[in-house]
C-alpha cells in the first residue's frame, strides 16, 4: 500500500501550478480526480504544435496517475455532482482566477459549512488577498513580478527566464507540501483548513539569498550569465567541446584545483586570486585566466581530472544528452509511453522509497475519460442516472 492511498483529491487544477503538485500525490497513491470543463478540458490540452499531432507536451508532463472527469460547473446538475463528489473527498485543489469558485457556490467559505473537515487548497499568482490579487499570471509573469528574471541572463544585462517553468513547479511542490500538512492536522483533529497559495510568495520566498544581501550592501544583484554572486570560480566555462560547470567552493579546493586539475601551481597563491574574496573581486582576470586554459581540451579530459580530485564539476547537458545520461539510466528514470507520434520517454518520479513500485500506473487521462467510471465508483451512481446527467450535458464521457 503507498502511503497516501487513503484519500481522495478533487482537483480542479489547470496547467501546471496545481496539478504538478497534485501529481505529486497520485504517485504516493492518492486518488486523484482531475475535473476539467466541457469542450476543450483543461487549456494546455490545445498547447501543441502540427508535428505533435495534437498531443499536448504540457499535459502530459503534470497529469500521469490521476483519473479524469468532465463536469459543467455552470449547469446545476453539474454543480450537484461536484458537490457530490466534494463530499467524498479529503481534499480539493483548485488554481482558478481568485473569485471564480466563489462564483460558482464552490468555494472554501461555502463548502466548508457543509463539509467541516474538508482541506481546501487554491493556487494563485499572488494570492487571494491584495491589490494584485485579480491579475492573471503564468511562470514567466511570476519570474518577473518575483524578481527572477532581473537575476537571470548574461553579464552584459540580457535578462532572460528560465529555460523551464520553474515557479509553477516550486509553487505546485509547496502547494503539494502543504496540503499534506493540513491533511494530517485534519486526520489528528477533524477540522480542515484554506490554504492559500501564492506564487509570488513562492518566488520572494526563493530569493531569500539574494535579498539578505541586498539588505547588507544596498548593492542590487544583477544578472551574471552563469556565475554565482558569493563563489568564484563558480560557473560555465567552453570547452574544445561542450561546456562543463564547476563549482571552486573553499580556498583548499581553490588549491587543488589550480596544482593538480590545472597544473598550474602559480594560480594558487597569486595575488588576484589567493582567497575567497579576492577571486570575487577580481572575477573578470579570474575568468580571462581560466577560460583560455579550459579550451585547451575537451569537457571529458575536464571532468576527468576535476572529478579525480572530488571537485564539484558537471557537464552542460543537452536533452539528447540528459535522456542518455548513465546516471538516470543505472537508476531506471526514465519511462516510456506509446502515443500517436511514437513511443515517448517521460520522466519518472524525482525520489524513492523502499515500496516506490511501479512509477505510472496510469497515463494522463483523456478528456472524460473516467467520468463515468468515477461517478459509478464515488457516488454509487447507476448507470441510468449517468446517461441522464450526460443527456442533461451535465457532465461528459469519453466516447
Amino acid at each position: 500500500m503507498q502511503p497516501l492511498s487513503k484519500y481522495r483529491i478533487l482537483s480542479f487544477g489547470q496547467a501546471w501550478a496545481a496539478p504538478y503538485g497534485d501529481m505529486m500525490m497520485a504517485d504516493m497513491g492518492a486518488d486523484v480526480i482531475k475535473v476539467e470543463p466541457p469542450g476543450i478540458g483543461d487549456h494546455v490540452r490545445k498547447w501543441t504544435r502540427s508535428d505533435l499531432k495534437g498531443l499536448s507536451p504540457h499535459l502530459l508532463a503534470v497529469n500521469r496517475n490521476k483519473r479524469g472527469i468532465v463536469i459543467d460547473l455552470r449547469n446545476p446538475a453539474g454543480k450537484e455532482v461536484a458537490m457530490q463528489l466534494i463530499a467524498k473527498s479529503d481534499a480539493v485543489i483548485e488554481n482558478f482566477s481568485p473569485g471564480t469558485m466563489a462564483k460558482l457556490g464552490l468555494d472554501y467559505a461555502t463548502l466548508h459549512e457543509r463539509f467541516p473537515g474538508l482541506v481546501y487548497t487554491s493556487v494563485s499568482g499572488f494570492g487571494n488577498t491584495g491589490p494584485y490579487a485579480q491579475r492573471p499570471a503564468y511562470d514567466m509573469i511570476i519570474q518577473g513580478e518575483g524578481g527572477f528574471i532581473s537575476v537571470t541572463g548574461t553579464e552584459d544585462g540580457q535578462v532572460a527566464k528560465l529555460g523551464v517553468p520553474g515557479l509553477d513547479v516550486m509553487t505546485a511542490m509547496v502547494a503539494c507540501y502543504s496540503t499534506l500538512c493540513a491533511l494530517l492536522e485534519r486526520d489528528a483533529t477533524g477540522k480542515g483548513q484554506y490554504l492559500d497559495i501564492s506564487m509570488l510568495e513562492t518566488a520572494a520566498s526563493s530569493q531569500a539569498f539574494n535579498l539578505i544581501s541586498y539588505s547588507f550592501t544596498g548593492e542590487m544583484p544583477r544578472p551574471m550569465g552563469t556565475a554565482h554572486p558569493l563563489l568564484a570560480p563558480y560557473q560555465c566555462y567552453s570547452t574544445q567541446s561542450t561546456p562543463i560547470s564547476i563549482g571552486i567552493l573553499t580556498d583548499v579546493h581553490w588549491c587543488d584545483f589550480c596544482d593538480h586539475v590545472l597544473e598550474r601551481p602559480d594560480l594558487s597563491n597569486a595575488p588576484l586570486f589567493a582567497t575567497a574574496m579576492l577571486r570575487i573581486d577580481n572575477r573578470p582576470q579570474l575568468n580571462e585566466t581560466l577560460q583560455p586554459i579550459f579550451l585547451t581540451q575537451k569537457a571529458e579530459y575536464w571532468l576527468e581530472r576535476l572529478n579525480a580530485r572530488g571537485l564539484v564539476c558537471g557537464a552542460v547537458n543537452d536533452l539528447n544528452a540528459l535522456l542518455h545520461h548513465p546516471q538516470l539510466e543505472a537508476r531506471k528514470f526514465f519511462y516510456h509511453w506509446p502515443t500517436p507520434v511514437g513511443d515517448i520517454a517521460v520522466p519518472g518520479m524525482p525520489w524513492r522509497t523502499d515500496n516506490r513500485g511501479e512509477p505510472v500506473k496510469r497515463m494522463p487521462p483523456g478528456l472524460g475519460e473516467h467520468t463515468h467510471e468515477v461517478l459509478s465508483e464515488w457516488l454509487d451512481m447507476p448507470a441510468h442516472d449517468i446517461a441522464a446527467l450526460v443527456s442533461q450535458g451535465a457532465v461528459v464521457c469519453a466516447t
